[in-house]
This record gives structure tokens, sequence and C-alpha cells, in this order.
């Protein structure tokens, strides 16, 4: 019994590791921008699909995680409206914005804030954190999830005044976008962290389920 109660859990953090993984690589696309010929080598909608396929092998570990893909799922459907119509959001930061891009922005933004805090909560839910103890991780997890939610909260007070900024604040939006990437870089460097971390439990758990056989009398 205890033996496939240990090839249980291994299992799990196997699929654990695999998706957080596949979640980093899924963010990366998202932030990445490489076109040849016009054509997007790495798509946003690629980069929702292994997201979402990530949220759905995460949801053994949290309920939660089937928010946050349900959530997630309404951003990958945005990213087709501005596939299709992708003068929706130009000129975001300009004087001759119009108001349904002020609203399409806002209302895209509060889903991407509720989709980031809740994957931070979700993942705050792994149990790798009853695994392991590791103060650096656990230190960087509640750093990165401060920072990341009080920039993306920090938008949500500038929409309102787009359209009455002077032409000098594309300077500070600009920065503020360079800031977006760099958070999202850090959060894709977090879940490879986490991922590495469900792989050194894994490996430790085989080596003593390895030697808990080889010294069984009976087996």
């Amino acid at each position: 019994m205890t033996n496939m109660t240990n090839m249980t859990n291994l299992s799990t953090q196997h699929v654990s590791e695999k998706a957080l993984r596949l979640m980093a690589w899924g963010f990366a696309l998202l932030i990445l921008d490489f076109k040849i010929m016009n054509f997007d080598i790495f798509n946003d909608l690629l980069g929702y699909v292994l997201i979402l396929y990530s949220l759905s092998s995460l949801e053994a570990e949290s309920a939660l995680f089937q928010k946050v893909k349900w959530i997630t799922f309404i951003l990958f459907i945005e990213s087709f409206i501005r596939g299709w119509i992708p003068n929706i959001n130009r000129g975001l930061w300009s004087q001759d914005i119009s108001l349904i891009s002020i609203i399409y922005g806002q209302v895209s933004s509060l889903v991407n804030l509720l989709m980031i805090v809740l994957l931070f909560t979700s993942l705050g839910q792994l149990s790798i954190w009853q695994q392991m103890s590791n103060p650096p991780l656990e230190k960087a997890f509640l750093t990165r999830r401060k920072a990341f939610t009080f920039l993306l909260v920090l938008q949500q007070f500038i929409y309102p005044f787009i359209m009455n900024l002077e032409q000098e604040w594309e300077v500070v939006m600009t920065i503020y976008a360079v800031l977006y990437v760099f958070f999202m870089f850090l959060l894709i460097r977090l879940l490879f962290r986490l991922a590495k971390a469900y792989q050194g439990v894994h490996q430790e758990q085989e080596k003593n389920a390895s030697n808990m056989e080889s010294s069984d009398p009976y087996l």
C-alpha cells in the first residue's frame, strides 16, 4: 500500500514538474515577437494553448487552477479578437485614442490582473511548498507576487487618464511596458525554479524508494 502511494506521489510530481515547464514556455511565447514575412513565429495563441494545457494538468494540485484556466481562456479568445481587429488598440498611449480602445484595453487589463493574482495564489498552494524548505525561493515568490500585482493595479489607475496624457508621457508608458516584460520574465524564471524543485524532490523520493526496495527482505 505504501509503495502504491509513493508511486502515485511520484507520478503527480512528474506531471506538475512538466506542467510548470510548459507554462513557463507558454508565457515566454507571449512576450516574444519574432516575425518573418509578417508571420509571427512565436504566436500568442500557441502560448495560451501551452498555458491552458499546463493549468489543466495542475488541477490535481489545487482546484483554483481550474478558475485560472477559464480566465486564461478569456484572454485566449481576446488574442483572437486582436488578430482579427488589429487596429482595436492602435495608438494606445496617444492623444487621439478612441474611447472604445480605452474601454477594450481596460477590460483586457482587468482580466489579465485577475488571472495573474489567481495564478500566484494557486501556485502558492502547490504541494512542493510542504515537501521542501527553500527560503530564497519562498522570498522570491512573495516578492514577485507583490511587485507584479502592484504593477498591474497601477495600470488600472492610468487607463482613465490616457486621453488627457501629454505627449511626454509616452516615455513613461514605454518604461511601464519594459517593466511589464521584465516582471513576466521573473514569473517565467519562477516557474522554472518551481519545476526544478519538483524535479529535486522527485529524484530524492525515487532514490529513497529504491533504497527501501533493495533493503526489503521480502522482495
